[in-house]
């Protein structure tokens, strides 16, 4: 089976809680936006970019493999071409949203004679070719009424910063696509450095983009895996053999646990069709739990003679396996909790637990060597536990206390309100980002209005209702422009109306005057004094698809089964005014990519809190099960609790924002630190010494393994390793001093 990493880090912790947000996340994906570069290129002294230079560089960047297109923002002569290839046909059907004002104002013999005077200025001017060309299909220039607006913006966006040059580039692969986007990359920085070398100034190069980021994460996850897996392996290893002091022991242990990672990557590839990047890195730290299985049988087995080695893993059985029942609630809640990546590792885990537990029963017994062994013996946990046992009342008195400050403080609990905290080690990326595309127009990036339907017709009506809102908030001064689909498509239904409402003012009174106004401009009445508008089919998107004008428009227009959406993207404006504007027409909504992951991330902290409440009756229920008393229950569930409890208490203290991360750890903890309540409780071996010394072992694995996740780059791992590894010591501190364990013989 070939098993397919993924580094996204947006598909491990964003989902979409709708069928829009699904749309839109998976345009991010591999939609035209995610295969786009914007690359700005400057030079040193802060002087311009020459043309010829930049053009250079954008012709060289064509040969690329992969590259699809390169072209600037304000480029138009390929639109051009469309103009009068396709758009000039349907000029009598595109010509206005305000189509009865904009008719009324053209025909009259003021404004047939304005209309005269413009085809006379084009035909005359560098582009006159083309505009003849319009003028044989349009002859009242009706194709460029809403263009005018539409040249300006292109013309604004280059102009913002005359000191950088702008391109863009499109690639053929999404920009997910990290392998291949990493490479493109390499390629684009190779050849500017070498057309730069052949310059005598030094010009720089700057580029973002979905594939800037998608590359860059890439990196930092696989830098991540790499790093904590060689980290927690090598630690595990030295801590296995100072505890155990067996090679052989070391050999068997870890053949299982490999045994274990490839059974979790494989099950996990084979469910979901791929295996994310963090998945793996966390899943590292399964090492630390499943492998507290076998250390229990090492333990427990060493103490007797060879003979009896398979009757007491046999005797210790119920104990595992309950505590890799609860361990496996905890991961299960993650899986339901609707973060697509914690789907994964509760399969991950899932699948580990499993495998490990039925090794360690039916196979390890086997396995473990004959030879006699020193008893197990970590320093300072029989003092640790004996410490307990003399002096229980004074430390119940001090963990009470303690307790208390803890509710106290958990009043000033700081709630993390912005999900872009859980990815500081991405701000530069943000700032690159924001620095470029500041030179290029006043587009705010991640915020703009979201119109819904069926179909793209019923979209384009809706978008229709819009545009006169937007426009009324240009003239209060509310919102700066809008980049939506006019004048590049219609809806057909406006599109026969604005035909029909033409055919109205086409007159012979309304042509003579035309004709009148040709012979005032010295043009030819034969070639232009026919207003012969014929009907023809209603533009269609996929007609204008197949254009130059994709490229405009196919970021603006996505479509999928019995979903479509438009996207009109804004420029400066004030978000408040926006959204009361919209409320009144069905299907348009403001949209902030920012406020949805910040309203995610408050949706997954009460989620989170959801289940950390229904692991913790689980295991309880479990454990009543198992017990037959609810006392017993709580109190081999309490050390697991309080170490939460406590966590969480320092950092209310310390003022660290909580994140429905740190709350996934807590339930975490609890999942691990049960199984230590319950080997104390059980002590099946009959020995609680024993016992005592082979929990720390496992606690020790476990603590080490999540705390290899603190050298890590990504945030989210460092959360979960400074929430579980401290969780899991003081879950076995708590141990012997809460409950009271029942002796065997």
């Amino acid at each position: 089976m070939t098993v397919t990493i993924k580094a996204d880090l947006a598909a491990f912790m964003v989902a979409g809680e709708n069928a829009e947000q699904v749309l839109l996340a998976s345009e991010m994906q591999s939609g035209a936006l995610s295969r786009r570069y914007l690359i700005s290129i400057g030079v040193d002294d802060k002087s311009k970019v020459p043309k010829a230079f930049v053009l250079q560089v954008q012709n060289q960047l064509k040969t690329i493999d992969g590259v699809v297109d390169v072209w600037s923002p304000g480029q138009q002569a390929n639109i051009s071409q469309a103009m009068h290839s396709l758009y000039a046909q349907h000029g009598g059907a595109l010509y206005s949203l305000n189509p009865k004002q904009d008719l009324a104002q053209i025909f009259t013999v003021e404004g047939l004679g304005q209309r005269a005077q413009l085809l006379k200025k084009l035909l005359l001017s560098p582009q006159g070719l083309m505009f003849k060309k319009i003028a044989l299909q349009d002859p009242l220039l009706l194709t460029l009424n809403g263009f005018q607006s539409v040249s300006g913006q292109m013309q604004t966006a280059v102009n913002e910063d005359s000191n950088y040059r702008m391109l863009i580039l499109e690639t053929a692969m999404a920009g997910l696509n990290a392998p291949e986007q990493s490479r493109i990359q390499t390629e684009i920085k190779a050849l500017f450095k070498q057309l730069n070398q052949a310059q005598t100034r030094n010009y720089q190069l700057e580029m973002t983009g979905v594939p800037i980021f998608a590359a860059a994460t890439q990196s930092l996850i696989q830098g991540d895996i790499t790093k904590v897996s060689i980290l927690s392996s090598v630690a595990l290893m030295i801590l296995f053999m100072l505890i155990f002091r067996s090679f052989s022991t070391l050999f068997q242990v870890f053949s299982l646990l490999i045994i274990v990672i490839v059974s979790s990557i494989l099950s996990t590839q084979l469910i979901f069709g791929y295996v994310h990047g963090m998945t793996i890195a966390i899943g590292a730290t399964l090492v630390g739990i499943c492998i507290d299985y076998p250390i229990h049988a090492v333990a427990h087995a060493q103490s007797v003679v060879a003979g009896q080695r398979k009757t007491v893993i046999a005797r210790i059985w119920p104990s595992m396996l309950l505590g890799g029942l609860t361990t496996m609630i905890g991961y299960i809640a993650l899986g339901i909790s609707g973060y697509p990546g914690f789907q994964q590792v509760a399969v991950f885990a899932a699948t580990g637990i499993i495998v490990s537990l039925f090794i360690t029963r039916f196979i390890f017994p086997d396995l473990i060597s004959s030879e006699q062994k020193p008893p197990l013996n970590v320093p300072l946990v029989s003092a640790w536990a004996k410490f307990c046992q003399r002096f229980r009342p004074w430390l119940i008195s001090l963990l009470l206390i303690m307790l208390a400050l803890s509710f106290m403080g958990l009043k000033s609990l700081h709630w993390m309100k912005d999900m872009q905290e859980l990815t500081p080690e991405l701000n530069y990326l943000k700032i690159n980002d924001q620095r470029i595309r500041a030179r290029m127009t006043s587009i705010e990036p991640g915020r703009f209005v979201l119109v819904t339907g069926e179909n793209i017709e019923q979209v384009l009506q809706k978008t229709e209702a819009v545009y006169p809102v937007l426009d009324q908030l240009k003239q209060t001064g509310t919102l700066t422009d809008y980049f939506g689909l006019y004048p590049w498509l219609l809806s057909a239904q406006r599109q026969q109306q604005n035909f029909v409402l033409l055919q109205d003012y086409l007159t012979l009174e309304n042509q003579q005057l035309w004709r009148q106004a040709l012979k005032q401009q010295g043009l030819s009445v034969k070639r232009l004094g026919q207003l012969n508008y014929q009907i023809t089919q209603p533009l269609t998107l996929k007609q204008v698809l197949k254009t130059p004008v994709r490229k405009l428009i196919d970021s603006r227009v996505l479509t999928s089964g019995s979903q479509a959406l438009a996207i009109i993207w804004l420029a400066e404006h004030q978000p408040e005014a926006v959204k009361k504007s919209l409320q009144q027409i069905d299907g348009a909504q403001y949209f902030s990519q920012r406020d949805m992951l910040n309203n995610m991330t408050k949706d997954y902290t009460e989620r989170a809190q959801t289940l950390l409440s229904i692991g913790l009756a689980l295991i309880v229920l479990v454990l009543i099960i198992r017990y037959k008393s609810l006392t017993k229950a709580v109190q081999t569930l309490l050390p697991a609790m309080l170490a939460a409890l406590l966590i969480l208490a320092l950092w209310s203290f310390t003022g660290v924002a909580i994140s429905f991360l740190h709350l996934v750890g807590f339930l975490l903890v609890v999942a691990i630190c049960v199984d230590y309540g319950i080997f104390y409780r059980e002590n099946r071996g009959g020995d609680i010494d024993l016992t005592y010394q082979a929990m720390a072992a496992s606690m020790l694995t476990s603590a080490l393994a999540f705390g290899s996740l603190i050298t890590a780059e990504s945030t989210s791992l460092k959360i979960l390793a400074s929430v579980v590894a401290l969780g899991v010591i003081l879950g076995f501190l708590l141990c012997p001093l809460i409950i009271k364990n029942e002796q065997r013989t």
